[in-house]
């Protein structure tokens, strides 16, 4: 049985199992992602998320592993299919940090998905590139925060804490940064959610 054959969609798991054996199997033998990634090609919209899926997990654990397969993901962003679109986002948000050149011409893109995408899972693992994106130095920090600061006005703060968590990772490379993280913060004091606050209240004080 081929790796494509034992996910969730092919064998009939309803639940997520399947894919996260695979992953699992992916992280100690990496080859196996070749062919997950070719699964990338086919006209299959479950398959399409299975395979994202398994890039997401493999990620979650080594990045490294994935980001060679960031630029077979990247075309899935825009995918219809919102399980398919999320998937992709959350794998390619994992990597940003790796491949930032990548990233690069993907930022309007990203931006868009937070401001207008319909599910929320997609507009969170978009706010959650763009702090990956920004931490792999201290330019691309720079071009990430003005993006993060629209990031907060945007679903009535809905995704503050994402977007004041990705402010403090641009802050770890590019510590000039202090006074305009500051001033974000301040905004989020009043938050409606009692974390968003205290976090809020660490980051405008610091």
């Amino acid at each position: 049985m081929s790796i494509l054959e034992r996910l969730s969609s092919a064998c009939g798991d309803p639940s997520e199992a399947s894919n996260q054996a695979v992953a699992a199997e992916a992280l100690a033998q990496p080859e196996i992602l070749d062919e997950v990634a070719a699964g990338l090609e086919r006209n299959d919209r479950k398959l399409l998320g299975d395979c994202a899926e398994v890039f997401t997990e493999v990620a979650k654990v080594s990045p490294a592993l994935v980001a060679p397969y960031a630029e077979r993901l990247v075309p899935l962003l825009g995918h219809k299919d919102t399980r398919v679109r999320w998937e992709a986002t959350h794998a390619v948000a994992l990597v940003a940090a790796l491949v930032p050149d990548q990233i690069v011409p993907l930022l309007p893109d990203l931006a868009a998905k937070i401001e207008r995408d319909r599910s929320v899972i997609v507009r969170d693992c978009a706010v959650i590139a763009l702090g990956e994106y920004g931490r792999s130095g201290p330019e691309t920090a720079r071009q990430a925060f003005p993006l993060l600061r629209e990031a907060l006005e945007v679903w009535d703060g809905k995704h503050a804490k994402l977007v004041l968590e990705g402010m403090a990772k641009l802050l770890s490379v590019e510590p000039d940064l202090g006074p305009d993280v500051q001033v974000s913060a301040q905004t989020c004091l009043d938050h409606k959610r009692a974390n968003v606050r205290r976090l809020a209240q660490r980051m405008a004080q610091a």
